[in-house]
């Protein structure tokens, strides 16, 4: 009979030729085979021996794969994964981007043996290419992949100058003119949402009719439509918190509206075309006419300038238009505030000249 002992190893059999005998698992291979080692010795304790050091490497290589360090492209291709479900489409494409596209040179090493010097010339080179609000982003989706996989290291990077951007702002006479060449088309409704209520190109085309309150003159916008990292249109929340609003419908807008409504029946659940439709017929429509060159988001703009120039609180300017905070305002808009100012102190100064006068 073959000799066995209880033993917590791979049972050791004793063969006819009086050799011991045993098998212990290894692997299974790319095909999903199951591969096997063999020992097999005229000494029993020698066997024994060979098997115990064998699952002792084997078990130590285990451990010492689980602590390895992944290079910092699976880092990155994981931190993504793993933030699938709470990043929005839009943010979710944009870090696959990030990641398959940005740090070839750092790609294929090991995170943990990265040093700030290292990323430092990364952005250097990034730079020379990007604008410094692409190089921004694409520093803080870094530093988000190290706070998971290395959560002590800290990397001081110098980064590129913000360069101050300037809002281009339609003329009330463009604006008028756009209202007119639009009226009966796919971009009438786009237009006036735009320009009469500083809405967002995404806001736009997530309107629905049964958003559309005629009674209460109002429209309630509580989603946005994007591309996903599939390159679909989706329809998911409101940019930010702030931008899920009700806001009051001027009877300008809620003529057209009714008018568009009444001549296009077919129009579906939702009142404009996709985005790639505005984005695409917007800037045919301006060289066609000789307008001058905006961007469909510019009317959003006008917005807000119309309502500065009208004097109405930061405050309720950022509530109507979606803004988090009144801040945004003033950070976004600051020339437009600039030269108001020195409006507000002409009239001071006019004011202070005849009061002195007297």
């Amino acid at each position: 009979m073959p000799k066995k002992r209880n033993t917590r190893l791979p049972a050791i059999k004793q063969l006819p030729s009086g050799a011991y005998h045993a098998k212990v698992y290894s692997h299974t291979d790319a095909d999903g085979k199951r591969r096997y080692e063999s020992f097999t010795s005229y000494d029993y304790n020698a066997v024994l021996l060979e098997v115990a050091q064998f699952k002792a490497d084997k078990k130590r290589e285990k451990i010492e794969g689980a602590k390895k360090s992944p290079t910092l492209g699976e880092a990155m291709t994981e931190f993504v994964s793993m933030k699938t479900g709470v990043l929005s489409p839009t943010t979710l494409r944009l870090y696959q981007g990030f990641a398959k596209n940005h740090f070839d040179d750092l790609r294929n090493t090991p995170i943990e043996k990265i040093t700030p010097a290292q990323i430092q010339v990364e952005i250097n080179k990034i730079s020379i290419t990007r604008s410094p609000k692409t190089v921004r982003n694409l520093h803080g989706f870094l530093s988000s992949v190290f706070s998971i996989y290395r959560p002590d290291f800290t990397f001081a990077t110098t980064l590129p100058q913000k360069k101050k951007s300037e809002i281009t702002v339609p003329t009330e006479e463009d604006v008028k003119r756009l209202f007119e060449i639009s009226v009966g088309s796919d971009l009438e409704i786009p237009i006036l949402l735009a320009a009469c209520c500083g809405l967002r190109r995404s806001e736009i085309c997530a309107i629905k009719w049964s958003n559309i309150d005629f009674v209460r003159n109002t429209i309630s916008i509580n989603h946005a439509v994007v591309i996903n990292d599939k390159n679909d249109f989706v329809e998911k929340t409101t940019k930010t918190a702030a931008g899920t609003r009700t806001i009051r419908m001027f009877p300008l807008v809620s003529d057209a509206l009714k008018t568009y409504k009444e001549t296009h029946p077919d129009t579906g659940d939702y009142i404009a075309p996709r985005p790639n439709i505005i984005s695409n017929q917007f800037p045919r429509l301006l060289k066609k006419h000789d307008l001058p060159h905006y961007r469909f988001h510019d009317l959003r703009h006008y917005t807000v300038s119309v309502m500065l120039s009208l004097n109405i609180p930061k405050k309720y300017i950022a509530d109507y238009v979606g803004h988090e905070s009144e801040n945004m305002i003033d950070k976004v808009y600051g020339h437009i505030m600039a030269s108001k100012k020195t409006s507000v102190e002409d009239q001071m100064q006019e004011y202070f000249c005849k009061f002195l006068s007297k």
